[in-house]
């Protein structure tokens, strides 16, 4: 069970409404979540899966600032994170490409979450939330750094990362020889 609620409200970009039947998997969407006993009751989730009356992801409420960074490095890894308007939104948005039944990939939620559940950290915010209790689902743009330091849609570990900014690095100083 999470202990600690973070507040990620500073790396929202922007949220827009979202008709719940249109959640996606791999979409970061955040609510109200109005039933009794909850800790956190305005969670802002990854989507992993949709399943009839109910939606299984990560909450990043329960991860800090680096965990988070980490985990959507990783997941870059497996499948690109891009910006789309599929739903034919008043804005596009952000969403890690896992399966659908719009649009297959090879990447799906459970291998998402079979490659997270290993991490202690991470598994702790695997929620399930059931849909008659979301009011204002709205799905957000999440400022991740991955899409800043390399071309959104494009795979990229964090080695390949670290090899790109060396070689940048290398390069600017021979320049100035």
């Amino acid at each position: 069970m999470a202990r600690r609620r973070y507040n990620h409200l500073r790396r929202i970009l922007n949220e827009i409404k979202v008709p719940e039947k249109s959640i996606l998997p791999g979409m970061i969407i955040r609510f109200e979540y109005t039933k009794k006993g909850v800790f956190d009751v305005r969670p802002v989730v990854l989507v992993l899966d949709v399943k009839g009356d109910k939606i299984d992801g990560i909450n990043l409420n329960y991860l800090n600032e680096y965990q988070v960074q980490r985990m959507f490095s990783i997941a870059q890894s497996l499948t690109p994170v891009i910006e789309e308007n599929l739903l034919k939104l008043p804005l596009p948005y952000i969403r890690l490409q896992l399966s659908t039944s719009r649009r297959a990939t090879a990447v799906s939620g459970k291998l998402i979450y079979d490659r997270f559940k290993s991490n202690r950290e991470w598994i702790n915010a695997f929620r399930t939330y059931k849909l008659a209790s979301m009011t204002s689902p709205k799905v957000v743009n999440y400022k991740l750094d991955i899409l800043s330091e390399a071309k959104a849609g494009k795979k990229t570990t964090a080695e390949s990362l670290r090899r790109q900014k060396k070689a940048e690095q290398d390069k600017g100083m021979r320049s100035e020889d």
